[in-house]
This record gives structure tokens, C-alpha cells and sequence, in this order.
């Protein structure tokens, strides 16, 4: 079965932009390598656009004013904005790109005022998996299935959606609501008065709404740009308890507040805050708590 919209792929380098190419599912993907020639008019969709910058360097006009990015941003270019690239010399950036028609997917409407015109740097955007997403959707609009066609919605929505919750966090008084509840999470809090590291606030903000997923000290550290020993030596300095103490204790809290509904079972709150067996989720709550679950 041939498609009738192909997703566009850079088998060669482009001295003009990737024309748009909006699929039935509202969604359109695309990568691009600019060569050096690259050159752009100012142009605007009816569409929400996303550009993953993969490398390089370039400034993005919008309108009147003008914003420069590099590898690892993340480019934001709202419906109906006048906009173009310009290629840095000598640094011709690479990118992959989402567009998304509002009008094909309606359930986005009450947050697309959030997706406002701008440039944003990797520790903002550090726990979106946006290289992970990108290579996902590349892949599924490339299939001939009805299935695939689904789960490209399923990605483009759920990269939406934590980018939504990324826009609003974490400003300053989203890093004091950390400290906050840190302290309330662990009873201990940030013994370190340095200057928080920006990653880092965002891995926190990001834990505190995903803590019931399968989670790694790895994939914490990676998410947040360093070592593991760094990782757990800033993490610890910032919370005051160790990465795994700090993810049980957000847990056993959320079990808590369960647990205060009495038509639930205990075997349902522990899955649902992210302990995959009952023995565990008992030790957890006695050492956080003092006491068994419903005691």
C-alpha cells in the first residue's frame, strides 16, 4: 500500500524549508538537514509547529523579533505566526519537526495558549525524552497501519502535554514550592543554599507528577544531564535524602491520601502509586511512616 502522505524524510542536505504536509491525523513529521545555502522566507501556518534543533546554530525570526538557538532547543512557533530560519554560517542546523492542526484534534484547545513563540533550552526541556519521542514518531508515521497512525497521535499528545506542564515550571516560586516540598516530602529538605541547578528543578518538578512510573537512578541522572555519582550527590544535597528514599516517600505520601478512601484496597493503591509488589510497598510505608498501610 502506497501512503498518501509520506512522512518527509533528509536523504540529502536542503537549500529550502520541507513543504507542509498535514496528515488526515492532524499530525505532520518531518526531519530536515539544511545545507548551507539553506535559505528561508518568512512564512505561518494555520498549525502549531515544533522544532526539535538536532544541531547546529541558527536565529528564529518572529515577526519583529528574533531568537537564537542551537543543538538541543527546543523551537515553539504557535498557529499563524510570521516566522523563518536563519542558518548561523558554517553551522547549518539539522531538525526534526511537529506540526499539529488544532482544528483535527480538538482536545489540545484549552492549552494551546500555553504554547507560546519562543526558543527553550535544554535543562527547561530535559525531561520531555524529546529525542526519544521524535525517533518514535519518525518511525510510526512511517508504517501503513491504522495502529501505528493511533500511537503517532498517542506520542505527539503525550509530548504535548508534559511540554504543557514544562512551559508553567519551574519559575522562581516553582523552585521554592520544591524546596517546600522537599521538606514536606522527606522532613529534611535542601541542606545546600547554592544556586539551584536548573536541571535539576526540573527532574523534581517532573518526579513529583510521574512517581508512579517505572523509575532508575540512571534514567534520573541521564535526564538531568549528569553522572550518576553527580546525580546522587546534588540530588541528596538538594532533597536531603537519597534519590530512592525521596521517590518512596513521594509514594507512600500519595498512598496516604489513598488509603483515606475506604473503598479501596490496598493491593490497588499500591500498584497505582508505583510499587510493583505488596511486600515492598509494606516495607516503604512502615519505614516512612511508622506504621503498616491502614494502621
Amino acid at each position: 500500500m502506497k501512503r498518501s502522505n509520506p512522512v518527509s524524510q533528509p536523504s540529502e542536505t536542503r537549500s529550502s524549508p520541507v513543504p507542509a504536509n498535514m496528515r488526515a491525523n492532524g499530525l505532520w513529521v518531518f526531519e530536515s538537514r539544511h545545507a548551507e545555502t539553506f535559505a528561508m522566507s518568512v512564512t505561518r501556518h494555520t498549525f502549531l509547529k515544533l522544532l526539535w534543533i538536532r544541531e547546529g546554530r541558527a536565529r528564529i525570526e518572529f515577526g519583529d523579533e528574533s531568537q537564537d538557538c542551537e543543538t538541543g532547543n527546543l523551537v515553539i512557533v504557535p498557529a499563524r505566526t510570521r516566522h523563518r530560519i536563519v542558518d548561523s554560517p558554517n553551522t547549518p542546523v539539522s531538525l526534526c519537526g511537529l506540526g499539529v492542526n488544532e482544528k483535527q484534534l480538538k482536545s489540545l484547545s484549552p492549552v494551546m495558549p500555553l504554547f507560546r513563540c519562543g526558543v527553550f533550552a535544554g535543562p527547561q526541556m530535559s525531561t520531555l525524552r524529546i529525542e526519544h519521542q521524535f525517533r518514535k514518531l519518525l518511525y510510526l508515521v512511517d508504517q501503513d497501519d491504522v495502529a501505528s497512525e493511533l500511537s503517532s497521535v498517542a506520542v505527539a499528545l503525550e509530548l504535548l502535554a508534559e511540554l504543557a506542564l514544562n512551559l508553567t515550571s519551574p519559575s522562581v516560586d516553582d523552585q521554592n514550592r520544591n524546596r517546600n516540598r522537599a521538606t514536606n516530602v522527606t522532613g529534611r529538605g535542601s541542606i545546600n543554599e547554592e544556586p539551584p541547578d536548573p536541571m535539576l528543578e526540573a527532574y523534581l518538578d517532573w518526579l513529583h507528577r510521574n512517581f508512579y512510573e517505572p523509575l532508575t537512578l540512571d534514567d534520573a541522572a541521564k535526564s538531568s544531564g549528569m553522572s550518576r555519582r553527580t546525580f546522587t550527590s546534588r540530588f541528596k544535597a538538594r532533597t536531603g535524602a537519597t534519590w530512592l528514599e525521596y521517590v518512596n516517600s513521594l509514594r507512600v505520601r500519595r498512598a496516604e491520601e489513598l488509603l483515606l478512601e475506604a473503598d479501596r484496597k490496598v493491593t490497588s493503591i499500591a500498584f497505582q502509586c508505583g510499587f510493583d509488589d505488596l511486600s515492598t510497598f509494606y516495607r516503604a510505608f512502615k519505614r516512612i511512616t511508622g506504621r503498616t498501610p491502614g494502621g
